[in-house]
């Protein structure tokens, strides 16, 4: 079976090394942006140890009885533990150390993911911090975060760190056309708009031209009091921070009067012409400084986002 994974080929080389060597961790923790691929190599990695084709170096069938069960979501000894509303709570750490004392039911070892773990409250990453010291050797604990920085510095000595990037752009275009048969324009403006990650690009190509074209109202609107309101969609939709860039960079380009196949929304130019005029030279530099430093911000601290970006849309508005 070909290797369902798009890049990070040092990671799944690195992961499939663990498997042939019986060397696998007890824990990892998988770093990186939302939408890069942390949950699928995670569940790649869950097959790995499942698979029941022996082959070296291992590798993922497809085929087996316990490959399809992961593809299917039923493979007794494979658990995804993801947030409860807005966090993962301390009683879904609990149940979790309830269940990792008893044995695999029929692979040699359970595998846990536990997906956006930077949104632990305090009780439960204390809670899991007793699990991650003294880890059943039956047991692999697969935590995700898009923000490593959060977490305690005692949860991360506990983990192999695996850091995830993002595709240069070329190389994410090339894919989508190579292996989704999308239209070379398209797949340019995907890749841009989603910063190299492979997950947002598959969905946004699920989602539709709609979705990916549609002019984000903070570039419309004049009225400040929609800040509180733009700054809520922000925090529900984060990936629309990164490709707010690309649309205040959209604005500077026609400004500068940029030839069109530098335009990454293409085919919104023309409402994008009847907004230029209000906006300054100085205006979209200010605009996109902005939005760099309020992702940054968010992703790299502890910050309240809730706050950061409602700062961030009066800004932007002004």
């Amino acid at each position: 079976m070909q290797n369902p994974i798009i890049g990070h080929q040092q990671i799944t080389e690195q992961l499939q090394h663990a498997v042939a060597s019986d060397r696998i961790a007890g824990a990892y923790l998988f770093v990186g942006p939302t939408g890069v691929g942390k949950e699928t190599v995670a569940r790649y990695f869950a097959q790995l140890i499942f698979c029941q084709r022996d082959t070296q170096p291992p590798t993922v069938c497809g085929a087996c009885l316990a490959c399809r069960k992961v593809d299917s979501g039923n493979h007794p000894d494979l658990q995804f533990i993801r947030p409860d509303g807005s966090e993962l709570k301390i009683g879904q750490i609990r149940e979790l150390q309830k269940q990792i004392i008893y044995e695999p039911l029929e692979a040699n070892r359970k595998v846990y993911i536990l997906t956006d773990v930077d949104r632990m409250n305090d009780y439960a990453e204390n809670a899991l911090l007793k699990t991650l010291e003294e880890p059943p050797a039956s047991s692999v604990l697969i935590l995700l975060t898009s923000n490593v920085r959060v977490l305690l510095p005692t949860t991360r000595s506990r983990c192999q760190i695996l850091q995830f990037h993002p595709m240069p752009t070329q190389e994410l275009a090339e894919i989508l056309v190579e292996r989704f048969s999308v239209a070379p324009e398209r797949a340019t403006t995907l890749a841009i708009t989603t910063d190299g990650a492979i997950g947002k690009a598959l969905t946004q190509l699920e989602k539709g031209d709609a979705f990916i074209e549609e002019v984000p109202e903070i570039l419309k609107t004049t009225d400040r009091l929609a800040a509180f309101r733009l700054a809520e969609h922000f925090k529900d939709n984060p990936e629309t921070l990164g490709e707010l860039v690309t649309w205040y960079r959209d604005l500077l380009f026609l400004q500068q009067g940029a030839p069109s196949n530098l335009i990454t929304h293409i085919h919104s130019v023309e409402e994008l012409q009847r907004i230029v005029p209000r906006y300054s030279h100085l205006r979209i530099q200010q605009a996109l400084q902005t939005v760099f430093d309020t992702k940054s911000l968010i992703e790299n601290t502890n910050t309240n986002a809730t706050l950061a970006l409602e700062v961030m849309c009066l800004k932007l508005l002004k």
